[in-house]
């Protein structure tokens, strides 16, 4: 047996040992650091991708679920150095409402508010029916005196917050062109929203409105039924084309009934 054998390891053959081993330790570490930080980037990622997705599929049920006769409002104001839009709307029925119908003298707002830190929180306002009918008479050719609101709290529901952007347009077909301010007469044709959560990511979505279908108030003095074509119908006619003795009516032009 040779005396180097005998003297064991050396001091310098300790240190290298030892200090490949901290190496290996320090890779590992950094893999598995990594790893659960790139996991959480990603479960980050989807969190958000849902929180837009679902945000946009509820604007997109609630454009489809206006009623015809709905009115719809889009207002810009600046508030506290940021420009936020509100999208009013009356009589809408359930439509941007989470849960029942609301009663048709009141309306509900999508807003944004700025909040501490510069982001905005959006969410949906219910607003009562003094203030709904102060909206109306500001809305109408010649405004009568606003009543005094009752000064009842309005009811807030938050829908997202930490938002960066928060943009809406409305496309005016009479016009042909985009615009972020509406108030009538009848309603756009398309909305157009961008907005993004505080990592930036800008998202776009377009949403059709349907049209205004102004129901007729029949049995109503000085309001004719419409038949199917939009029409008013002659005086005694219903809207199923006969009349109160239930023979049906026929069209001056071919002679065949309605």
């Amino acid at each position: 047996m040779t005396a180097r054998s005998r003297s064991g390891f050396t001091l310098l053959e300790m240190v290298v040992a030892l200090a490949v081993f901290v190496i290996i330790i320090a890779g590992v570490f950094a893999i598995a650091q990594g790893s659960m930080e790139l996991s959480s980037d990603m479960s980050v990622a989807q969190e958000r991708s849902m929180i837009r997705q679902n945000f946009i599929e509820f604007l997109r049920e609630s454009f489809r679920r206006l009623p015809g006769d709905a009115d719809i409002t889009l207002a810009v104001k600046a508030q506290r150095g940021a420009y936020v839009p509100t999208i009013s709307v009356f009589n809408g029925g359930d439509a941007f409402t989470p849960g029942p119908a609301i009663s048709p003298d009141a309306s509900v707002d999508l807003f944004a508010d700025e909040m501490p830190g510069g982001y905005l929180r959006v969410g949906l306002r219910l607003v009562d029916a003094d203030e709904t009918s102060q909206r109306r008479n500001a809305l109408g050719p010649a405004a009568p005196p606003q009543r005094r609101s009752s000064g009842a709290k309005a009811v807030v529901l938050p829908l997202i917050d930490r938002v960066g952007r928060f943009e809406w347009q409305f496309y005016d077909s009479q016009q042909q062109k985009w615009t972020n301010n509406w108030k009538g007469p009848g309603r756009p044709l398309f909305a157009e929203l961008q907005f993004a959560l505080d990592d930036g990511d800008v998202s776009r979505a377009v949403f059709w409105i349907p049209p205004v279908m102004k129901r007729p108030l029949n049995g109503v003095p000085g309001q004719p039924a419409l038949g199917p074509d939009g029409q008013p119908l002659p005086a005694g006619t219903l809207p199923n084309g006969t009349s109160p003795t239930g023979t049906p009516t026929l069209n001056p032009n071919s002679g065949a009934p309605r």
